[in-house]
């Protein structure tokens, strides 16, 4: 089906319907949503002091823009660690927010941000100076490592997030070292860093995590020779080098299953931006990306509605509704005659990157799926991208 944008009056009239009742699902699922797990970070603060070389207990601000200064100070090579709790909201009466684990980064001095997928993260000092911290949304990563925000301040943000910060003495292995303080801690956070430091996660071979948001572990390669997809509670995306002109002639073309959609109402909002998708990312840096919708029309292209992204990236809808879910649907997309549509103005010249996204944050819904082949093809050329 040809792409096409819907007039912007249909649909001003269409959210209407579809914000409402966003609310008032975010308002129920805040009523039934536990309050996050309580941990004692001084007593978690104490254990960890009988091994570290230095331990703080730090409450690190939701609504401050990045960065706060901790009591720790670290050199370049030293292994430090963090154990958080907590969540943050960005509209906390709709239960919008993000727990710790991707909310919390840490730098040291004007180095590089570090980031995890979890809760509990290990990484080795990059610079000597005061271990840094901040919590990343509204804001994105730039490649300096500065924050940028757009429409939304950090002081619109609730919530709380805590960690305990440790600095390793020089030599000493933090896995072994919080497996053996893990039966002394009531919260699970060292047996659950000592778990992941010994078996740490990874992205599918040749696919990196997207700089600019969280290291979620959403993708997996399988034993089928292509890659899962399970994201509850969260979003990230992996992108793949890839370098294609963007001719008339190019197509894109892939084989995916969706056995859950993350959304029940339009995802074309901010409140209800979930969606599992593939992209291509040109050379002129922006992005466009098929996704399977549940309900908007196949064809159907619009700008995305989050900040920033809402610059950079549009979306189309390639495929929609109930009738194919849990079963594998094969895709063949014009990219060009797309990009013209949805996009609009000068072509960029090539292809660069194509990414996977998976979005359930908006609404803590869930979305799983596959991906078992994705390819451009222009002619005779074949791309392989997985």
């Amino acid at each position: 089906m040809d792409a096409f944008r819907e007039p912007p009056l249909r649909r001003a009239r269409r959210q209407m319907t579809t914000v409402p009742a966003a609310v008032r699902n975010g308002r129920a699922r805040a009523k039934a949503t536990p309050a996050p797990p309580r941990v004692d970070g001084r007593a978690l603060r104490d254990l960890l002091a009988t091994a570290a070389a230095d331990v703080a207990l730090v409450e690190v601000p939701v609504d401050r823009p990045p960065w706060t200064d901790t009591p720790l100070a670290v050199r370049a090579g030293d292994r430090v660690t963090w154990l958080s709790w907590g969540r943050a909201y960005l509209v906390k009466p709709l239960a919008i927010g993000v727990p710790a684990g991707l909310d919390l980064i840490c730098r040291t001095g004007g180095g590089r941000p570090h980031q995890g997928s979890r809760d509990t993260m290990t990484v080795t000092a990059d610079g000597d100076g005061p271990l840094r911290v901040a919590c990343r949304f509204p804001g994105w990563l730039r490649e300096d490592g500065t924050l940028g925000t757009d429409r939304i301040p950090y002081r619109v943000k609730a919530g709380q997030v805590s960690a305990v910060l440790v600095r390793w003495p020089p030599g000493v292995e933090p896995a072994g070292v919080l497996a053996e303080l893990a039966p002394r801690d009531p919260s699970g956070l060292c047996a659950a860093e000592a778990a992941r430091l010994a078996e740490p996660p990874s992205p599918p071979e040749g696919w990196h995590h997207h700089p600019w948001t969280p290291h979620g572990e959403i993708f997996e390669a399988n034993d089928r020779g292509g890659i899962s997809a399970d994201c509850r509670d969260g979003g990230g995306i992996l992108r793949r080098p890839v370098d294609v002109a963007l001719t008339p002639t190019l197509r894109l073309r892939w084989r995916w299953r969706i056995d859950e959609l993350p959304s029940a109402l339009p995802e074309d909002t901010a409140l209800t931006h979930d969606y599992l998708s593939v992209a291509l990312e040109f050379d002129d840096g922006k992005d466009l990306t098929w996704q399977w919708s549940c309900a908007l029309p196949v064809g159907m292209a619009y700008r995305c509605p989050m900040d920033y992204w809402r610059r950079v990236e549009t979306h189309l809808v390639a495929r929609s509704g109930s009738a194919d879910l849990g079963r594998w649907v094969d895709e063949d997309r014009p990219v060009l005659a797309d990009h013209r549509v949805a996009i609009g103005g000068p072509a960029p010249a090539r292809v660069v990157r194509a990414w996977l996204i998976a979005v359930t944050l908006h609404q803590g819904g869930r979305v799983r799926g596959e991906f078992g082949r994705i390819e451009l093809v222009d002619g005779d050329q074949v791309t392989r991208v997985l």
